[in-house]
């Protein structure tokens, strides 16, 4: 079975389109995609609080992982609940890696770390 396709922004946030080009040549990138943006309603506040830290810490998340990432988080605020077994550990497994957040993903990510001098023509100052 082959990997999965590599979404455009993850490979770029890896490094991946710079190794190999020749994989991610010729792809649109989706220029209109919405941010992640605010939990769903009816989630819990335990939910709610699960899904900001997720979004704090995976900034690659846009809109398309909206479902994925309530999932995520009903399922790691499960986690504490006596039901919790191996299918839910499993599945809350695929899906973290398929936001790439596992330990794994998160060695793969160039995010910047935010220690940059401040910058007085772009407004950082």
């Amino acid at each position: 079975m082959t990997n999965p396709r590599l979404p455009t922004e993850k490979a770029r946030l890896t490094g991946a389109d710079v190794k190999n080009p020749g994989r991610h040549a010729g792809r649109s990138k989706h220029t209109a995609m919405r941010p992640i943006g605010e939990p769903y309603v009816k989630m819990t506040e335990d939910q709610k609080a699960q899904w900001f830290e997720f979004v704090r810490d995976l900034p690659w998340l846009n809109c398309s992982h909206r479902v994925l990432l309530r999932l995520a988080c009903r399922l790691t605020v499960d986690m504490d609940g006596d039901d919790f077994g191996v299918s839910k550990a499993q599945a809350l497994g695929s899906i973290l890696s398929k936001l790439g957040a596992t330990p794994a993903d998160e060695s793969k990510m160039k995010v910047p770390d935010g220690d940059e001098e401040p910058d007085e023509f772009f407004g950082d100052s």
